[in-house]
Protein backbone atom coordinates (compact mmCIF):
# COMPACT_ATOMS: atom_id res chain seq x y z
CA UNK A 1 0.00 0.00 0.00
CA UNK A 2 1.31 3.54 -0.86
CA UNK A 3 -0.15 7.01 -0.76
CA UNK A 4 -1.44 8.23 -4.44
CA UNK A 5 -1.30 11.92 -5.30
CA UNK A 6 -3.11 12.88 -7.44
CA UNK A 7 -3.17 16.44 -9.50
CA UNK A 8 -4.07 18.58 -11.94
CA UNK A 9 -2.01 21.30 -13.55
CA UNK A 10 -2.11 23.41 -16.39
CA UNK A 11 1.19 25.59 -15.76
CA UNK A 12 3.24 23.60 -13.70
CA UNK A 13 2.90 24.55 -10.32
CA UNK A 14 0.24 21.95 -8.86
CA UNK A 15 2.73 19.37 -9.88
CA UNK A 16 5.35 21.14 -9.04
CA UNK A 17 3.90 20.71 -5.10
CA UNK A 18 3.07 17.19 -6.30
CA UNK A 19 6.86 16.47 -6.70
CA UNK A 20 7.39 18.12 -2.97
CA UNK A 21 5.30 16.22 -1.27
CA UNK A 22 6.21 13.45 -2.69
CA UNK A 23 9.88 14.54 -2.03
CA UNK A 24 8.41 14.86 1.89
CA UNK A 25 7.27 11.88 2.63
CA UNK A 26 9.76 9.67 0.27
CA UNK A 27 9.29 8.35 -2.90
CA UNK A 28 9.24 5.22 -1.93
CA UNK A 29 5.70 5.91 -0.11
CA UNK A 30 4.33 8.40 -2.48
CA UNK A 31 3.36 7.50 -6.40
CA UNK A 32 2.60 10.66 -8.29
CA UNK A 33 -0.12 10.79 -11.03
CA UNK A 34 -1.43 13.73 -13.33
CA UNK A 35 -5.37 13.29 -13.16
CA UNK A 36 -5.28 13.94 -16.92
CA UNK A 37 -3.64 10.44 -17.90
CA UNK A 38 -5.50 8.50 -15.75
CA UNK A 39 -9.07 6.40 -15.40
CA UNK A 40 -11.30 6.20 -12.21
CA UNK A 41 -9.58 2.84 -12.22
CA UNK A 42 -7.13 4.26 -9.73
CA UNK A 43 -9.26 4.77 -6.93
CA UNK A 44 -9.00 0.76 -6.66
CA UNK A 45 -5.59 0.80 -6.18
CA UNK A 46 -5.10 2.83 -3.47
CA UNK A 47 -6.44 3.38 -0.31
CA UNK A 48 -4.98 6.89 0.26
CA UNK A 49 -5.01 9.38 -2.15
CA UNK A 50 -3.65 13.51 -1.74
CA UNK A 51 -5.60 15.73 -4.51
CA UNK A 52 -3.86 18.69 -5.87
CA UNK A 53 -5.91 21.26 -7.67
CA UNK A 54 -5.20 24.50 -8.67
CA UNK A 55 -8.05 27.61 -8.88
CA UNK A 56 -8.94 29.16 -11.73
CA UNK A 57 -9.95 32.84 -12.20
CA UNK A 58 -13.44 33.43 -10.77
CA UNK A 59 -13.31 29.74 -8.85
CA UNK A 60 -12.90 27.38 -11.83
CA UNK A 61 -11.58 23.73 -11.71
CA UNK A 62 -9.32 23.11 -13.24
CA UNK A 63 -10.15 21.58 -16.91
CA UNK A 64 -8.63 17.61 -16.34
CA UNK A 65 -10.14 17.80 -12.65
CA UNK A 66 -13.74 19.20 -13.87
CA UNK A 67 -13.83 15.53 -15.96
CA UNK A 68 -12.55 13.85 -13.33
CA UNK A 69 -15.16 14.47 -11.03
CA UNK A 70 -18.08 14.06 -13.40
CA UNK A 71 -16.57 10.16 -13.62
CA UNK A 72 -16.08 9.84 -9.80
CA UNK A 73 -18.93 8.11 -7.21
CA UNK A 74 -19.07 6.25 -4.39
CA UNK A 75 -17.73 3.10 -5.36
CA UNK A 76 -14.36 5.08 -6.16
CA UNK A 77 -13.44 6.71 -3.07
CA UNK A 78 -15.91 4.96 -0.21
CA UNK A 79 -13.56 3.86 2.64
CA UNK A 80 -10.77 5.66 1.47
CA UNK A 81 -8.70 8.62 3.03
CA UNK A 82 -8.33 11.82 1.58
CA UNK A 83 -6.25 14.95 2.07
CA UNK A 84 -6.57 18.08 -0.63
CA UNK A 85 -3.91 21.02 -1.68
CA UNK A 86 -4.68 23.60 -3.68
CA UNK A 87 -3.55 26.92 -5.00
CA UNK A 88 -4.41 30.38 -5.51
CA UNK A 89 -4.20 33.77 -5.36
CA UNK A 90 -5.64 35.15 -2.49
CA UNK A 91 -4.67 39.20 -3.87
CA UNK A 92 -6.03 39.12 -7.32
CA UNK A 93 -8.36 36.71 -7.01
CA UNK A 94 -9.72 36.65 -2.71
CA UNK A 95 -12.86 36.03 -3.77
CA UNK A 96 -12.07 32.83 -4.86
CA UNK A 97 -9.48 31.92 -2.83
CA UNK A 98 -8.75 27.86 -3.62
CA UNK A 99 -12.11 27.37 -4.31
CA UNK A 100 -11.46 24.59 -6.49
CA UNK A 101 -9.93 22.53 -3.55
CA UNK A 102 -13.21 23.18 -1.86
CA UNK A 103 -14.99 21.87 -4.94
CA UNK A 104 -13.20 18.82 -4.37
CA UNK A 105 -13.32 17.87 -1.06
CA UNK A 106 -16.92 18.00 -1.45
CA UNK A 107 -17.26 15.70 -4.01
CA UNK A 108 -14.50 13.31 -2.14
CA UNK A 109 -16.97 13.77 1.13
CA UNK A 110 -19.68 12.88 -1.34
CA UNK A 111 -18.12 9.59 -2.57
CA UNK A 112 -17.74 8.58 0.43
CA UNK A 113 -14.19 9.52 1.58
CA UNK A 114 -12.31 9.76 5.22
CA UNK A 115 -10.95 13.78 4.38
CA UNK A 116 -7.54 14.44 6.64
CA UNK A 117 -5.29 17.19 6.40
CA UNK A 118 -6.91 20.42 7.33
CA UNK A 119 -5.30 23.82 7.43
CA UNK A 120 -5.68 26.67 9.30
CA UNK A 121 -6.63 30.02 7.55
CA UNK A 122 -4.46 32.26 9.41
CA UNK A 123 -1.59 33.76 7.87
CA UNK A 124 -3.69 34.28 4.61
CA UNK A 125 -5.89 37.61 3.29
CA UNK A 126 -8.69 36.42 1.08
CA UNK A 127 -12.31 38.05 0.42
CA UNK A 128 -14.39 34.60 0.91
CA UNK A 129 -13.27 30.46 0.04
CA UNK A 130 -15.47 28.02 -0.84
CA UNK A 131 -12.84 25.27 0.90
CA UNK A 132 -13.56 26.81 4.22
CA UNK A 133 -14.80 23.73 6.58
CA UNK A 134 -15.41 26.45 9.13
CA UNK A 135 -14.34 30.23 9.58
CA UNK A 136 -10.97 28.93 10.84
CA UNK A 137 -9.61 26.26 8.60
CA UNK A 138 -9.60 24.85 5.00
CA UNK A 139 -9.94 21.47 3.81
CA UNK A 140 -6.60 21.07 2.94
CA UNK A 141 -3.19 22.70 2.30
CA UNK A 142 -4.02 26.06 0.94
CA UNK A 143 -0.96 27.45 -1.55
CA UNK A 144 -0.32 30.55 -2.77
CA UNK A 145 2.36 31.02 -5.00
CA UNK A 146 1.68 34.24 -6.76
CA UNK A 147 1.63 36.21 -3.78
CA UNK A 148 3.57 33.74 -0.78
CA UNK A 149 6.15 31.20 -3.03
CA UNK A 150 8.41 31.93 0.35
CA UNK A 151 5.94 30.27 2.67
CA UNK A 152 5.50 27.36 0.20
CA UNK A 153 8.33 24.95 1.80
CA UNK A 154 7.71 25.09 5.47
CA UNK A 155 3.81 25.15 4.82
CA UNK A 156 4.31 21.81 2.90
CA UNK A 157 6.52 20.26 5.92
CA UNK A 158 4.16 20.97 8.10
CA UNK A 159 1.24 19.90 6.86
CA UNK A 160 3.18 16.52 6.11
CA UNK A 161 3.90 16.20 9.79
CA UNK A 162 0.25 16.77 10.49
CA UNK A 163 -0.43 14.14 7.73
CA UNK A 164 2.12 11.48 9.03
CA UNK A 165 0.64 12.21 12.83
CA UNK A 166 -3.37 11.76 11.55
CA UNK A 167 -2.19 8.38 9.72
CA UNK A 168 -1.53 7.33 12.83
CA UNK A 169 -4.45 8.20 14.47
CA UNK A 170 -6.40 6.10 12.11
CA UNK A 171 -3.67 3.41 12.38
CA UNK A 172 -2.08 3.76 9.49
CA UNK A 173 1.81 3.43 9.93
CA UNK A 174 3.87 4.89 7.04
CA UNK A 175 6.38 2.32 7.92
CA UNK A 176 3.35 -0.04 7.14
CA UNK A 177 2.83 2.05 3.73
CA UNK A 178 6.94 1.51 2.82
CA UNK A 179 6.86 -1.92 3.33
CA UNK A 180 3.56 -3.64 1.81
CA UNK A 181 4.33 -1.33 -1.35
Amino acid sequence: MKIAVVYGSDTGNTEHIAHLIQSGFGKDIVDIYDVASISVDIFSQYSIFIFGIPTWYDGELQSDWELMLKKMNAECLDQRIVAVFGLGDQENWGRYFVDAMGALARKALACGATMVGKWPTSGYHFEQSQSLVDSGYFYGLALDEDQQPELTAERISTWINQLSAEFVNLDIHLSAIKNVA
